[in-house]
């Protein structure tokens, strides 16, 4: 059961606590820790990469290296400068210019040497460094077999698309070439996330917005009674942050359990929902005939999957407020402390979480909401460390097969 505060009487809804819902993953990691010690397997250990000496990436990592030692990871801190060096503002403003390539450089070498060291089984490197292309780049040079954020283009595909299960063998293939076809025919609610298909792994999926969907599925927003793939039927989920490191990652995830989502963005709303099924995907959606070879493909692509992906469209609801006030469950995560969804736009006992680093929902929200986490901080590095002994364990089971 997830331990929450007393509500007060004129806020009648819960207040969720991170610390409650992370703890069960806590201690099945100190757990599994444990056995791997009695059983004298060497102990899991991430590198964090620092780029520059920013508060909230040194306050972040300093924050991992301690959840790490509570369970009993081995965690290093990387950084590409010398504690001895005393930086003044100009520099600092330097070190963060988008120009700054020997930054850039040495980021990059970091990353390669903790690819090469065999001690080192996972890397998280502290974004934002530059922004846009010039992380992307970096995320993709990460090796996938030690991506503990799940940001290699093999794990967003993955992602994106729907496939749950991989072989060990697969990791860091080419996209597309990772096949479930072997698993159909299995009983759906045989083939879940607690009962792995022999020789198969779970993909790794990305730490925060795996962390939101944990959250749903402590408050029951997840109806385990439903198939697995669908536990989300039925439901309206409104994501106010469409960034392509959660918000859109997010909303593919919850559209993929059968949830319809409304993704809120500063210039556009759109809506992600499941596709019914493959021949949808073939329809005509913009007044010309598709080739022959394009329906091919997409009949071999989908049936190398166990279950359909979502599909992207215009939104029926041109305004934020409309998307709110449809929606079961309310998550935001705009970083700026002036933006606040009024709690009057709420659905009565809807769900609300904050994945942001301000506060998106007013002082008030729990007078409407039946439920409020206000941060997921706890639960997200939970995630990354499972993801860490879930990349263990592939390993060794590769090594094994």
């Amino acid at each position: 059961m997830t331990s929450v505060q007393q509500p007060k009487p004129e806020y009648p809804g819960k207040l969720l606590q991170a610390a409650a819902i992370a703890k069960p993953f806590q201690q099945s990691i100190e757990e599994e820790i444990g056995v791997r010690k009695e059983k004298h397997l060497p102990v899991p250990k991430l590198v964090g990469i620092l780029a520059k000496p920013s508060p909230p990436s040194i306050a972040y990592a300093e924050w991992t290296a301690k959840a790490c030692q509570a369970v009993g990871i081995n965690f290093e801190i990387w950084k590409t400068w010398d504690d001895s060096t005393v930086v003044n503002e100009a520099e600092k403003n330097e070190a963060e210019s988008l120009q700054n390539f020997d930054l850039e450089a040495d980021v990059e070498d970091l990353i390669l040497a903790a690819n090469r060291d065999k001690s080192v089984d996972g890397i998280m490197v502290y974004y934002p460094i530059f922004g846009g292309r010039q992380d992307t780049y970096l995320q993709q040079i990460v090796d996938p077999r030690k991506d503990v954020e799940g940001l290699h283009f093999f794990y967003c595909w993955n992602m994106y698309h729907n496939v749950r299960w991989i072989k060990p063998s697969q990791l860091g293939c080419a996209p597309g070439t990772t096949n479930e076809a072997e698993l159909v025919g299995l009983d759906s609610n045989v083939v879940d996330e607690e009962n792995v298909p022999e020789g198969f792994c779970k993909s790794i999926l990305p730490c925060t917005p795996l962390a939101v969907v944990k959250c749903l599925e402590s408050v029951g927003v997840y109806d385990s009674k439903l198939p697995y793939g669908d536990r989300l039927h039925g439901k309206t989920i409104t994501v106010i942050n469409r960034s392509e490191v959660v918000g859109r990652p997010l909303a593919a995830l919850l559209s993929n359990d059968g949830a319809r989502v409304f993704s809120v963005d500063i210039d556009s709303i759109v809506e992600f929902t499941k596709r019914k099924d493959n021949e949808e995907q073939n329809a005509p959606t913009s007044g010309y005939k598709k080739s022959s070879k394009v329906i091919q493909a997409h009949n071999d692509n989908s049936s190398a999957r166990l279950r359909p992906s979502h599909i992207v469209q215009a939104c029926p609801y041109k305004d934020s407020e409309s998307c709110v006030r449809a929606s079961d469950v309310v998550i935001g995560g705009v970083p700026s402390a002036s933006f606040k969804v009024p709690t009057a736009w709420m659905k009565q006992d809807a769900i609300c979480i904050n994945f942001s680093s301000e506060k998106n929902f007013e002082s008030d929200v729990r007078s409407r909401a039946s439920a409020y986490l206000p941060a997921i901080g706890k639960i997200t590095v939970s995630m990354l460390q499972r993801n860490l002994l879930r990349l263990v364990d592939y390993k060794e089971l590769a090594q094994r097969s």
